[in-house]
């Protein structure tokens, strides 16, 4: 007899679309389906058993690989992660979208004699078609019954005595109904191929509402949130009118239903959430307090990250931590780097038992409105993003959560600690794995990201490894008569007598031509325009820039020479506005060609720093 290792009921559950997390189901077969016209992907039918019931369903296509390769096959035991219902010529359907094969059953024989739950008719493994319909399914009534005893796990299935205390759980403390009679679905089975649900959460994160003004009279607003159940957690997102009904009645903290929206693949640079989907409120949207439920619904979860271990994460990573404030450092007046707009910043000065400080940056209102209640207080913050501006720091943007001495466990040790020994402690701040004499070695796109947080003022040095890939070929745009007074280098202007520099206040015969041309360099992460002046632009072309003046034909076979070769750039980058928008310029200050050996030491001791 085999024992059955399938969650108890799920067919059924699925079938009536209850929530049910997960499910562990045996696959009775898979067959391609008929292909709807010429070159269309191909579609597996598979049929779903719980061991008392079968349901046929059809396989998403990123699935198809573990059908193609054998991988999934007739008897397979497998974890259903998502799925939906698709009603199709009047019978329901599973649509699996995401499924686990759980290879440590190993090879299994068929369990039970199931029937099929929707009256369908179900071809056994050696036997004649059976109806679960008519007079010939009378006699069989009482066998989902005695089948679901009969094929019952053992209690010393360590497996299956999790999974049956997952749902007890999940049972126990979340409804599985609303006040109207609707199934409560969790946040974890949410996916866009199922538009039908209703989610009960606690709000554990609001922003600001947002505007935006566009050329040519677009304007608009927005707000987001976020909502956690025990199953997970998700981003929703309201623009304009539902800005209007929803933004002031949802309170952080409280716990609320939400139906009749959009499930959208969730986009990553918007959000600090942990899920792969977000939700976006539509017109008819639904959202109500949901008083008699809230406490089924956790309060925040949180996975909180010790400061010394910000070493060992990359930047823009998203991290929960908790410490003390040691120091809340005044207004500093910036400008946003995407919209040009001023915004105010602060930063405070953080503190753990790692034994490790830093800082964490608030950027506009969260940095006007925040306030300590007390001197060397607890702050638990959610979804903020590391930084590696000289030495790892954090910053807390919109969609991260801020709490001031949370009533959690962590706090509570946190502020035991501080009164015993932290308060007398030495604490060590991270620093660039550079020299401070050196200039860092960084890739475009860490530039990228540490430029964002640049003020006006500010400038970031660092030197970067890259390719040449293009270079501007106009006569115009790579060089410029410059006055050839030592020191000046200014740009000269042609008149009746000659080449005039207003900065000299003097006439010149000739000017002197230099390199200002801008050079597109690329490495692994990417790639950008950088403005190389004379004495880059010499050692890349190999010319000086009055050669090219004088022959322009040259021009195009000299350029063509100097690109797709490698040097190590030393730049300097800044904030700047062109044409009312925000972005970064980058120039170089030196280039040099590649030292092999020093790129091969340097690549050797990033090496031992992985322990490779």
């Amino acid at each position: 007899m085999t024992n059955n290792p399938c969650t108890p009921n799920a067919i059924e559950a699925i079938y009536n679309e209850r929530p049910i997390a997960a499910p562990i189901l045996q696959v009775l077969n898979t067959k391609p389906m008929p292909q709807a016209q010429p070159g269309a992907a191909t579609r597996y039918r598979v049929l779903f058993s719980d061991g008392v019931h079968v349901l046929q369903g059809i396989l998403g296509t990123p699935l198809n690989p573990l059908v193609e390769s054998k991988a999934l096959k007739k008897y397979t035991i497998i974890k259903l992660n998502k799925h939906t219902i698709r009603p199709i010529s009047g019978k329901k359907l599973i649509l699996a979208v995401d499924l686990d094969i759980l290879d440590h059953f190993g090879e299994i024989e068929k369990i039970g004699e199931p029937l099929a739950i929707d009256g369908e008719v179900v071809a056994p493994q050696g036997g004649a078609p059976t109806s679960t319909s008519g007079s010939a399914a009378r006699p069989q009534q009482q066998q989902p019954q005695q089948q679901q005893q009969q094929f019952r796990a053992p209690q010393n299935n360590p497996y299956q005595q999790q999974m049956q205390q997952q749902q007890q759980n999940q049972q126990a403390h979340q409804p599985a109904m609303t006040p109207s009679g609707s199934p409560v679905f969790h946040i974890s089975s949410l996916n866009p191929y199922h538009n039908r649900w209703t989610i009960m959460a606690r709000v554990t994160q609001k922003s600001d509402i947002k505007t935006w003004s566009k050329a040519g009279g677009n304007e608009g607003k927005l707000f987001s949130m976020t909502l956690m159940d025990e199953s997970g957690e998700i981003k929703v997102t309201g623009f304009n009118q539902q800005v209007d009904d929803f933004y002031h009645m949802i309170e952080e903290g409280k716990v609320y239903y939400l139906s009749t929206a959009k499930v959208e693949i969730a986009k990553k640079q918007f959000s600090t959430v942990k899920n792969d989907y977000e939700i976006i409120l539509q017109r008819d949207s639904q959202i109500q307090p949901a008083e008699d439920g809230a406490h089924h619904v956790p309060t925040v979860r949180y996975e909180f990250v010790q400061l010394a271990n910000l070493a060992n994460l990359n930047e823009k990573d998203l991290v929960d931590v908790i410490a003390i404030v040691t120091e809340v450092g005044e207004f500093t007046n910036t400008t946003n780097p995407k919209t040009g707009r001023p915004m105010l910043k602060r930063n405070l000065t953080l503190i753990d038992p790692s034994g490790f400080t830093t800082t964490v940056t608030l950027w506009g209102h969260q940095a006007e409105t925040f306030a300590l209640p007390a001197q060397n207080s607890v702050i638990a913050m959610k979804g903020v993003s590391v930084s590696n501006y000289g030495g790892k720091t954090l910053n807390a943007f919109g969609g991260s959560s801020i709490k001031i001495n949370p009533e959690i466990e962590e706090a509570f040790k946190l502020r035991g600690w501080f009164k015993q020994e932290g308060s007398s402690t030495h604490f060590q701040a991270h620093t660039s794995e550079f020299k401070s004499n050196s200039t860092p070695r960084m890739t475009f796109d860490e530039v990228k990201n540490a430029s964002a947080n640049l003020d006006p003022t500010q400038t970031l040095y660092f030197e970067t490894k890259g390719t040449i890939v293009m270079m501007s070929k106009s006569e115009n745009t790579f060089q410029y008569p410059a006055c050839p007074t030592a020191g000046c280098n200014k740009k000269v202007m042609e008149d009746t007598n000659g080449w005039r520099c207003e900065n000299c206040n003097k006439t010149v015969s000739e000017p002197d031509y230099r390199y200002i041309m801008g050079v597109n360099v690329s490495d692994h992460t990417g790639q950008e325009w950088i403005q190389a002046f004379n004495d880059s632009g010499k050692l890349i072309t190999g010319r000086p820039a009055a050669e090219l003046v004088a022959h322009p034909d040259e021009v195009t076979q000299t350029f063509a020479r100097a690109t797709f070769k490698s040097y190590v750039f030393k730049c300097r980058a800044k904030q700047d506005t062109y044409r009312d928008e925000a972005r970064t310029r980058i120039t170089i200050v030196t280039a040099s060609p590649l030292d092999w050996v020093a790129e091969s030491q340097t690549l050797l001791k990033q090496l031992e720093e992985y322990d490779v």
